[in-house]
């Protein structure tokens, strides 16, 4: 840098400080005048090597901004916000509660400002003294932590009715958007997407709505915020009987249990249904747990045939029968995909019988046609607990699977449960996973490996 350029710099600072407009172009004829018999001047203007940013930075967070040219050559760095000056070189002027700081380098700096706030949002610019001067300018926009609140802590509504929800905005920046989830403890608190912006409709409420809503607020800061609402729907009582079958023990207790939905709370009482029909009230022990009622029958003296569960409250009443049988069941299903096959799946279930089984009846369907209908011999049990399984192959993946399954004792053939829906990329029936099972035998040689371990169970 010329003797020249280096007094322009120093001209600049100073008017800089005092507040005033630099005419570069004076300064500039004027120590032009006293240095141009000494040395000749050579004017070079310094290339900014960084580029503009728009930064988003998190309240609290340390905004970091660069200022770099290819060669500085003795020209002075300074940085503004608007008019106001920040920094000089690499000491710090002027800045609230002294949280800002220069880190210097060669041909240029840092301009760090730490814990950042609302009021640091702005537009802050690195200035070089040169003739003419050089600016780089970066905008800087605080994220801030967002709040939501809902309007309605609690919300009942009958069946049938529409409610709206309602949350709203009281802090942060961007804007945040806003979505809605709901949770229920009858879905094992199971939580799903339901809408999104401030408002929520429930049109034609149903009583499996009832719930509670969450409203969350998240505009990328590392936290967001969510408030809730309770929602209560007024309704009557809804059973589910579950398999809707008890299998008869000769000993100790005989449990019949029905899930029921209701609010108010409704009563419920049981009966015994008597070959013409006609309810029975019967005495037992009986007892409520999350919302499953059962009554215990002592298993000498239970009759076989069907029981019905009746509840009722102020908005209606339903009922649900319940068949008590000293035939096999209830049949609860597991799928098995052989690994590294997805063709070949294992089917395998288990069935409850206090006589012995002597056989499981099977029908597949493949996109609702009959493929198999065959009967299959247990392969093991457990006191009453009987198991069977059978090996499927060549399962083509467009299609869809469904097995259904009876078992037969000495009283007879038990009734058939299912449908099991399984196919060769994904199965799912009352919340049984499909598991794998090693792939090193093949469809054929597995068959042969359970008809062996079948007849050795025997002996």
């Amino acid at each position: 840098m010329s003797l020249g350029q280096m007094s322009i710099a120093k001209l600049s600072v100073i008017y800089l400080l005092l507040g005033a407009t630099v005419n570069t172009e004076l300064a500039y004829d004027e120590i032009n005048e006293e240095s141009q018999e000494k040395e000749e001047v050579v004017e070079r203007v310094p290339i900014f090597t960084t580029e503009q940013h728009s930064k988003l930075i998190n309240q609290g967070d340390r905004i970091r901004l660069p200022c770099f040219v290819d060669k500085l050559d003795g020209f002075v760095v300074l940085w503004k916000r608007g008019e106001t000056i920040i920094s000089v070189e690499n000491r710090v002027i002027s800045f609230p509660d002294n949280r800002a700081k220069i880190e210097g380098e060669k041909n240029g700096n840092w301009l760090i400002i730490e814990s950042a706030r609302e009021q640091d949002e702005g537009t802050y610019t690195c200035h070089i003294t040169a003739f003419p001067p050089q600016e780089i300018s970066h905008r800087v926009r605080i994220r801030t932590r967002p709040e939501i609140s809902s309007v309605q802590d609690r919300v009942v509504v009958k069946e049938g009715d529409t409610v709206d929800l309602s949350c709203y905005i009281k802090a942060g920046y961007p804007y945040p958007e806003i979505t809605w989830t709901k949770s229920n403890p009858r879905d094992n608190f199971g939580v799903k997407s339901v809408g999104s912006g401030p408002d929520l409709m429930l049109q034609n409420v149903s009583y499996d709505m009832a719930g509670v809503y969450r409203c969350r607020a998240d505009n990328g800061y590392p936290v967001y915020s969510d408030d809730i609402v309770n929602v209560t729907v007024l309704h009557k009582p809804y059973i589910d009987k579950g398999d809707g079958f008890v299998h008869a023990h000769s000993k100790g207790s005989i449990p019949l249990s029905c899930r029921i939905s209701a609010y108010p709370k409704a009563k419920v009482h049981w009966s015994y249904v008597d070959h013409k029909g006609r309810g029975q009230e019967i005495s037992g022990e009986n007892w409520e747990e999350k919302s499953v009622y059962s009554v215990s029958l002592p298993a000498s003296e239970a009759k076989l045939g069907d029981y019905r569960c009746h509840a009722v409250n102020e908005f209606g009443s339903q009922q649900a029968t319940i068949k008590l049988s000293n035939l096999a069941g209830p049949i609860k299903f597991q799928s098995y995909q052989v690994e590294n096959s997805s063709s070949v799946y294992n089917l395998t279930w288990s069935g409850e019988s206090s006589a012995p089984v002597s056989q499981f009846h099977l029908i597949v369907t493949r996109d609702g046609s009959e493929l198999i209908n065959t009967p299959v011999i247990p392969s093991h049990n457990t006191e009453s607990n009987w198991t069977a399984w059978y090996i499927m192959t060549e399962l083509e993946p467009s299609h869809q699977y469904a097995a259904k399954i009876s078992a037969s004792n000495s009283h007879g053939q038990g009734p058939f449960f299912g449908p099991w829906k399984f196919g060769p990329e994904k199965s799912g029936n009352s919340g049984v996973e499909a598991v794998l099972i090693p792939s090193k035998y093949s469809a054929v040689l597995i068959n042969l490996v359970m008809t062996f371990n079948l007849l050795l169970s025997r002996f």
